[in-house]
């Protein structure tokens, strides 16, 4: 009975004991891991595998943040691309609208090309008209004064024969001689037959003087210069007011003048002298 109790303090002494040991044993070994730990430490933050790490991290921030900056970059031109898109779309429209305002304007001075040709072939025709007409007119009163000319010589030559005779009669032949010849010259040959050719002349000039202004008209208009233009229309129409084709010349420069009032009056008188000779 007495062994017992000696064997349970044994047994309790040596759990004790071993207990101690191992506790201790942890302790040590445990400063020993916490010293190992410090130094191998200290020896990593001195190597180059650290340094490599430090660096590759710090590249990688920097290459973090360059990828930001290149997004938001990306987004701007996102942006400006679509801005760029939309314009482009309007200027392809205005394009468009350009073209067919071109093409429209192109057969417009095609159609007053044509116009313009054929106003200039019926003003040459009606001015050639003209001209004939006034050839026509002027070379009457000609006649006339020719007749006129001709019954006097006649009455001049007859005087003559009676007073020859009369002389002849009562034997003064010498003096009825120089009498007939003194009357015959003192009528003059036919002047006025120059005077008519020089006024038919005159006429003819001055109908080429209006060719010729109504041509430098329409070059002036077609190189664009209409103040030139409507001068020199303006000259024509104080000339021959009742040509109709020079007042729709001169309309059509008011016109492109911006003159429209003065343009508007141009064309009603056009109208109204083309319904005259219509």
């Amino acid at each position: 009975m007495r062994r017992l109790p000696k064997l349970k303090y044994i047994e309790l002494l040596i759990f004790f004991i071993l207990l101690i040991l191992t506790v201790d044993s942890k302790i040590v070994h445990g400063v020993e891991n916490l010293y190992k730990y410090t130094k191998h430490e200290e020896r990593f933050r001195k190597s180059s595998f650290n340094k490599f790490h430090s660096g590759l991290s710090h590249t990688i921030g920097g290459l973090e943040e360059k990828s930001d900056n290149l997004e938001a970059m990306n987004q701007n031109l996102e942006g400006r691309v679509n801005m760029l898109a939309s314009e482009k779309d309007k200027l392809n429209k205005a394009y468009a609208q350009i073209k067919t305002k071109q093409s429209a304007m192109e057969k417009e001075h095609v159609k007053l090309k044509k116009k313009a040709a054929s106003l200039e072939v019926a003003y040459k025709k009606l001015s050639s008209k003209v001209n004939v007409a006034k050839t026509s007119k002027k070379p009457k009163p000609v006649a006339k004064k020719k007749s006129v000319t001709k019954t006097t010589q006649k009455k001049a030559g007859a005087k003559s024969k009676s007073i020859a005779k009369k002389a002849s009669g009562k034997n003064i032949s010498g003096a009825g001689k120089k009498k007939t010849t003194s009357i015959v010259q003192s009528y003059p040959p036919i002047a006025p037959e120059v005077k008519a050719t020089e006024e038919q002349k005159g006429a003819e000039g001055t109908g080429l003087d209006i060719k010729k202004i109504n041509e430098r008209g329409i070059e002036y208009g077609k190189k664009g210069m209409y103040d030139q233009a409507i001068k020199e229309f303006q000259k024509v129409a104080a000339i021959e007011p009742n040509v109709a084709n020079v007042h729709y010349n001169l309309g059509l420069a008011y016109k492109k003048k911006g003159m429209i009032s003065d343009a508007n009056r141009e064309f009603a008188e056009y109208e109204r002298l083309k319904g005259q000779n219509n």
